[in-house]
């Protein structure tokens, strides 16, 4: 039976997994499951993109036993699906978990930052993660950005003594850095303007406002579903509704 067209996703394999680093000397399934997620994440691994448990394995010189406990993992969090006849296939952007993860996202990291605020936390720790920052926004490299920016998020859970909520979040928001990355990608200077979103939360941070802080993380977050500049309405409608009509 053929394969639907949905799932005849192109891509090269032997280039989508040629850097994959596979440390034997730790546990292989969770790095394979993180090698995957990152690729599903920027989209080397587009979605209907189908993924062989077989040449996975090949590919990256492991067994194929850590390849399947990664694809269950992926499964359970909505990024990969198992089709009959098919296989394990690449979920499709999946607006409703998008909303959820923003949701997820936003309660903690505005619970994170706020109590921050209120216990005068020392910030000059996180000094490298911006200077590293304005690095890459200077050079509009979206994609080195979105790394420290998810070291500076969270670090920011470490300061506030909630580590796992980082983790928590990570179960969730790949569904929104899938379009999160194809959307800011493309947005010349959003780099530079999300580094400065940061330097909002954190200078209320430092001033001990807690509403403040909030106010300029729950932003922060919900930009992530804009395709452009300001609208002067609520963020997360109106880049909702331009996903929508994509």
């Amino acid at each position: 039976m053929p394969r639907p067209e949905t799932y005849r996703a192109l891509f090269d394999p032997a280039s989508v997994f040629a850097d994959a680093a596979i440390d034997t000397g730790r546990p292989i399934a969770p790095q394979v499951y993180e090698m995957l997620r990152g690729r599903i994440v920027d989209n080397r691994l587009p979605p209907g993109a189908v993924i062989s448990e077989a040449e996975t394995a090949r590919l990256c010189a492991v067994s194929r036993t850590p390849v399947r406990a990664a694809i269950q993992t992926l499964a359970s969090e909505g990024l990969v699906r198992v089709r009959p006849q098919v296989g394990t296939v690449v979920a499709p952007l999946d607006e409703a978990r998008l909303d959820e993860a923003v949701f997820v996202r936003t309660a903690i990291e505005c619970a994170v930052v706020r109590r921050l605020a209120e216990t005068g936390a020392d910030l000059t720790g996180l000094d490298p993660l911006l200077a590293a920052q304005r690095q890459a926004a200077e050079r509009d490299d979206y994609m080195t950005f979105f790394r420290h920016d998810e070291a500076l998020h969270a670090a920011l859970a470490d300061l506030a003594g909630v580590p796992n909520a980082w983790g928590l979040i990570q179960s969730m928001k790949a569904h929104v850095d899938r379009q999160r990355l194809v959307l800011m990608s493309s947005i010349a200077g959003r780099s530079m303007a999300a580094y400065r979103e940061h330097l909002s939360v954190l200078d209320a941070i430092a001033r001990g406002d807690a509403d403040a802080a909030e106010m300029h993380m729950r932003g922060h977050i919900h930009s992530v579903l804009e395709t452009g500049g300001a609208t002067g309405h609520d963020p997360a409608h109106d880049g909702n509704k331009r996903l929508r009509a994509r």
